[in-house]
């Protein structure tokens, strides 16, 4: 394609672009490396370094929201390049817990960390400067970035080189701590040019071409805060490990997902909406500064108040387990003073775009800040149960007392509101599924085993209901209702507590309340809330009452079935036991429940927006992408950077790329406009047919990938990039391929099912790497992964020229 060397400028109408998603995703992940090592070393030490290391990475994030909002990210040769990005941007992220102590064997961590580092900040500056996207005059501020850029990069590779930490007594006697301070100094200096660099650029390069776009990517990374907490809440009680579920095990996490919601309601009721708003009323050069100040400064504080309090929700379930050695002061600390911390940018944030000084976020200071004198003194469930309760005071303070002001701010939004597509609950609703399918995941690597992959299967598509019945019901339910979205976070608690309870969905453990009992019962509550709500919506009118019906027939006859496939009595301790008497009972649930539900055509009965049927299914396409991307990294989080891991992340993350590409570039444009195009009838059957059914195997075919490539990562070791290593396992092996071709066949039945053309491409794609999977069983891992990588890309790389000769053969 001849555009495809060129940088493409953005044309101020623009949104977040799928693409980008797919990097913030990446970043999901660099973000919980950061709160996992703070973990590790939750002291007065490890705290500060964290904090840096988050900084750090906001220095890379910033300056693509930036990038994004002059040129188009997603066309021309920036797709190559984010890509590459992303690769990029995993290694750092891998390489999170050695940024400050290298480990002993492999490359080094630091170096390694800052190398990446300044792939990935200069990247930003190189294509600004390179597009001349500048007005004449401002090229030279841009080119007077260049220098604090590169003497901050610089720095930060001077601390790399610092000689790393030594464990001994002798280490202390030839100045570690002195070599500790210079390597934080050098960091900090690092960070501080990095941001001097920034304000070089001034009012005139900062130039904000969609305030839209620039509004929802600091959303999303608020969005991403918010689910680094959800996440947390699961990584607090293990990923894939059977602990004893108590009440106090429920109750924390059911806390700490309320938590997570409540934080997200304090941004998305109405901060974000009306500092979009203050932007659109103010000068260009006035709302460049804003934009700078009040989104890329003042975000941070707000991330960092986020990171902080995933740590703490994290350590706080972590002790109900198993008490650990860090101070109870530090773990408060953390918990309570990151809740501050996010309040006191949350304020800033609004005075800078509002001139407004919020009153629910000062009450909800005030609150924390009272009860973390108070939190020493009561166990730890009751300090995570009075921090739930100070920041829901601040909802509950906007609907009473501050009611007058608050819906004044809220008839002023409305315009605003109504413009956006995907509403945040719904991104809110999407961020537990990314822990969802991790712990899917986490079960099939857990037990490698068919039956252990069958396991995974059952959670996977009982998850995927629910998924579906809430997707339907936010499209056709647009209300921001402080009750919907307290329903909503609800949901979100449960869907948590399901997921935390599925390696016990088949069989208990018998130490504490029995696992499939309390895997059926959530779920069932979650199931008839959506009844509920669907009844609340629909009771006025008689024809959407009887659809209800319709699908409540199935509904509650397949919960039935799973109630008595969670009573029937069996032998317990063995939670990887499956029955051939519960998994058919289980199977006949979900047939009842898919079947049934698509001959009851329910949605045949509500007008909806195609678009934004289109949009929903295609971000759960990229949540099971990032999860992957996490599963991959987890592999070798404790293992030491080495040129083979650093290889296979490039190579693992092209092959994500691959399948992203598949499905972006031909098959989410094609079903968006069949649908837009088709009739009421014909919409909800391909609605119904090519995104509720066919969809599944393509997120069932991105967790076996996920599970292949974990398996990859983890057989790597710190051997030489040459030397050849040891092959996958058959059934990881098989994981890997079958989930590539379970993911291309389900792509080409969708393509099927909308244009109702085969395409020859795809099915030859199939058939090469079907023969692939039986010529690479005993092949190095790397070197499997590597031709199936290479395959996917060739493929592509055909498709693109094709692309390219038709077009030219169109004019």
């Amino acid at each position: 394609m001849r555009s495809f060397g060129r940088l493409h400028l953005a044309r101020g109408e623009g949104s977040v672009t799928r693409l980008e998603l797919f990097l913030d995703l990446i970043f999901v992940f660099a973000f919980l490396n950061v709160t996992g090592v703070t973990a590790e070393q939750l002291n007065p030490a490890g705290l500060p370094r964290g904090l840096l290391l988050l900084v750090l990475l906001w220095g890379c994030w910033a300056p693509y929201a930036w990038l994004g909002n002059i040129l188009r990210l997603d066309r021309g040769i920036m797709p190559v390049f984010m890509f590459g990005l992303s690769a990029t941007l995993f290694v750092m992220g891998l390489t999170a817990r050695e940024a400050f102590a290298d480990r002993v064997g492999g490359l080094s961590g630091p170096v390694v960390f800052a190398i990446c580092y300044i792939v990935a900040r200069s990247g930003a500056l190189v294509f600004a400067t390179a597009a001349g996207v500048a007005e004449p005059g401002t090229r030279r501020r841009q080119w007077k970035a260049w220098p604090l850029l590169v003497a901050g990069e610089l720095a930060l590779l001077a601390a790399a080189l610092v000689p790393s930490y030594e464990h001994s007594e002798q280490a202390f006697a030839d100045g570690v701590v002195a070599r500790e301070w210079l390597r934080f100094a050098l960091v900090a200096c690092a960070i501080i040019a990095g941001y001097g660099g920034t304000f070089l650029l001034g009012a005139g390069t900062w130039q904000i071409r969609s305030i839209r776009y620039w509004a929802e990517r600091h959303s999303l990374i608020i969005l991403i805060g918010v689910g680094e907490a959800i996440i947390s809440v699961g990584l607090g009680q293990g990923v894939a490990v059977a602990h004893p579920l108590t009440l106090e095990v429920l109750a924390g996490a059911l806390l700490g997902v309320m938590l997570a919601g409540l934080l997200w309601w304090t941004y998305f009721d109405v901060a974000r909406y009306a500092a979009e708003l203050a932007l659109e009323r103010v000068s260009d050069a006035r709302r460049a500064l804003l934009g700078r100040d009040a989104y890329s400064f003042l975000h941070l504080p707000m991330m960092a108040g986020l990171i902080l309090v995933a740590l703490g929700i994290q350590h706080t379930l972590s002790e109900q387990r198993v008490p650990s050695e860090t101070s109870a002061a530090i773990r408060l600390m953390v918990l309570y003073g990151g809740v501050i911390l996010y309040l006191v940018g949350l304020i800033l944030f609004e005075v800078r775009t509002l001139r407004l000084l919020g009153r629910s976020p000062i009450l909800g200071i005030l609150l924390v800040g009272s009860l973390a004198t108070i939190a020493p003194h009561v166990p730890v469930l009751a300090q995570l149960a009075l921090l739930t309760a100070a920041v829901g005071a601040m909802a509950l303070a906007d609907a009473t007392v501050f009611r007058r002001r608050h819906r004044r701010l809220h008839a002023e939004i409305q315009p605003v509101m109504k413009q956006s597509g995907v509403t945040p609950k719904e991104l809110f609703f999407d961020l537990v599924y990314v822990y969802a399918f991790l712990q899917v995941a986490a079960l099939m690597a857990d037990d490698p085993t068919w039956r252990g992959v069958f396991r995974g299967l059952l959670v996977l598509i009982v998850l995927w209901t629910a998924w579906c019945a809430y997707t339907w019901l936010g499209i056709a339910v647009r209300s921001e209702h402080p009750v919907v979205r307290l329903v909503l976070v609800l949901v979100v608690a449960l869907t948590a507590l399901i997921t935390l309870a599925s390696p016990e969905a088949f069989s208990a453990d018998g130490t504490g309340l029995p696992g499939p009992l309390v895997f059926v019962t959530c779920y069932a509550l979650i199931r008839l809330l959506f009844l509920g709500a669907f009844w609340y919506t629909v009771r006025q009118d008689a024809t959407r009452r009887a659809a209800l019906m319709r699908y409540a027939v199935p509904t509650l006859l397949a919960l039935a079935i799973l109630l008595a496939a969670a009573l029937i009595p069996q032998p317990v301790g063995d939670v990887r036991l499956l029955t051939p008497v519960r998994a058919g009972l289980w199977i006949a649930a979900i047939a009842v429940d898919l079947v049934g539900n698509r001959l009851a055509e329910t949605r045949h009965s509500w007008t909806w927006s195609a678009e934004h049927w289109a949009d929903r299914y295609s971000l759960v396409i990229i949540i099971a992408l990032g999860q992957a991307v996490i599963s991959m990294g987890t592999a070798v989080a404790y293992t030491p950077v080495s040129a083979r891991i650093i290889v296979a992340s490039a190579v693992g993350t092209a092959l994500l790329a691959a399948l992203w590409w598949i499905y972006f570039s031909t098959t989410a444009v094609y079903g968006g406009r069949v649908l837009a195009a088709s009739g009421r009838d014909r919409r909800a059957a391909l609605a119904q047919d090519a995104y509720a059914l066919l969809h599944l195997p393509m997120i069932a075919g991105i967790v076996l990938v996920s599970l292949g490539l974990g398996k990859t990562m983890s057989v790597l070791g710190n051997r030489g990039l040459f030397e050849l290593g040891v092959p996958l396992y058959p059934l990881s092996h098989l994981a890997l391929f079958g989930g590539v071709i379970v993911y291309l066949l389900a792509d080409h039945a969708i393509r099927w099912r909308l244009t109702q053309r085969a395409d020859p491409q795809r099915i030859t794609q199939t058939l090469v790497i079907t023969a692939l999977a039986s010529a690479t069983v005993h092949v190095p891992a790397l070197t499997t992964l590597a031709a199936l990588t290479a395959v996917c890309l060739g493929f592509i790389a055909i498709e693109v020229k094709r692309r390219g000769w038709l077009a030219r053969r169109g004019q």
